[in-house]
């Protein structure tokens, strides 16, 4: 079991190696090179969100969800790098960063204290401790993140509220997709990232928080 527990982490450290730096690169460079990189992620989940579907007893339904999901999200992304010419860089960079930091500080809380559980019917390993901690990672996260562009007092208190509605908004979006794999009786949403699953499970709680983000800073400005 230790074998196998050490083999998997070996497995994600690896691939956050490769696609870590990957990502970053295009996302520095913007433009076409971006949106290829959205795309490819978006047809590459959008499979994984099919294959899930047939599995289930309303394939049709689901499968329109899915491509309504992934366009919304994926349009959201594009969005925010492209259209918003001197900050694009700066929010998506924010985006994945509050995103990283929820599920950092919801597996840090959840580890670390532990208690009820939030919802194990749907996600057993979630925690109500996990659940604080993806609030109060991303809210410190990004109040850091405005207040290092010299922003105002009122600016940062509200980014760090911000950041933790974005927090929730990831643990919905997480636990929505672990509510369809279980529905439809699937472990992981597919194979794509050895030690990771698919795609799709790697990027459930940025799918929902991306249109969030961009709906949250739209009305900001």
């Amino acid at each position: 079991m230790g074998v196998a527990k050490s083999s998997s982490l070996n497995h994600r450290i690896l691939s956050a190696l490769v696609l870590a730096p990957v990502t970053m690169v295009l996302i520095y460079l913007g433009g076409y090179p971006y949106i290829a990189m959205i795309v490819v992620c978006a047809v590459l989940i959008l499979r994984e969100w099919i294959r899930m579907a047939g599995k289930g007893r309303h394939m049709m339904r689901d499968s329109v969800i899915g491509i309504l999901y992934v366009l919304i999200s994926g349009a959201a992304l594009i969005d925010l790098r492209l259209r918003h010419d001197d900050t694009g860089l700066f929010l998506v960079v924010a985006l994945l960063l509050v995103v990283w930091a929820s599920d950092t500080g919801a597996y840090i809380f959840g580890k670390t204290i532990g208690g009820p559980k939030m919802c194990p019917s749907i996600s057993p390993n979630k925690t109500w401790a996990g659940f604080a901690g993806a609030m109060v990672f991303p809210a410190a996260t990004l109040a850091v993140l405005v207040a290092a562009v010299h922003m105002p007092v009122n600016a940062i208190i509200a980014a760090f509220m911000a950041g933790a509605l974005f927090g929730v908004v990831g643990q919905a979006g997480d636990l929505l997709i672990s509510m369809f794999k279980r529905r439809v009786g699937v472990k992981d949403t597919g194979t794509l990232i050895p030690g990771h699953g698919g795609l799709l499970d790697r990027a459930d709680s940025l799918m929902l928080v991306a249109p969030v983000f961009l709906l949250a800073y739209l009305l900001w400005i």
